[in-house]
């Protein structure tokens, strides 16, 4: 793929002399920026690449009626938690709200 190079620009000033517009220097990449060095995978990353070969390999040996019920298990425990964590706006949204609260919640009788 061909790359286009600028052509230089030439600006006038008020006084009719010829200025170099300025550039900006680029890699040979071709980037604007320079580039990161590509880091190595901390503990964290070896960690949960390891915990996720052990659960695929442990689901591969799994059975299938066994395998739904472990996704069963899982998907359960996640809207328990869901539920648990959100319970203060389900019970908030579930209680009944008065239409106008400086109304008086009796009425007299005559």
């Amino acid at each position: 793929m061909a790359t286009r190079k600028s052509a230089s620009t030439k600006r006038s000033t008020s006084r009719g002399t010829a200025s170099r517009a300025s550039t900006r220097r680029r890699t040979s990449s071709g980037s604007l920026y320079p580039r990161r060095r590509a880091s190595r995978p901390g503990l964290p990353t070896t960690v949960g690449t390891a915990i996720g070969a052990l659960v695929v390999t442990t689901l591969l040996d799994l059975s299938w009626p066994m395998r739904l019920l472990l996704i069963g298990i899982v998907l359960v425990l996640g809207l328990a938690y869901v539920l648990w964590r959100h319970r203060a706006e389900i019970t908030a949204a579930a209680s009944p709200e008065p239409d106008d609260p400086a109304a008086p919640t009796t009425t007299p009788t005559p």
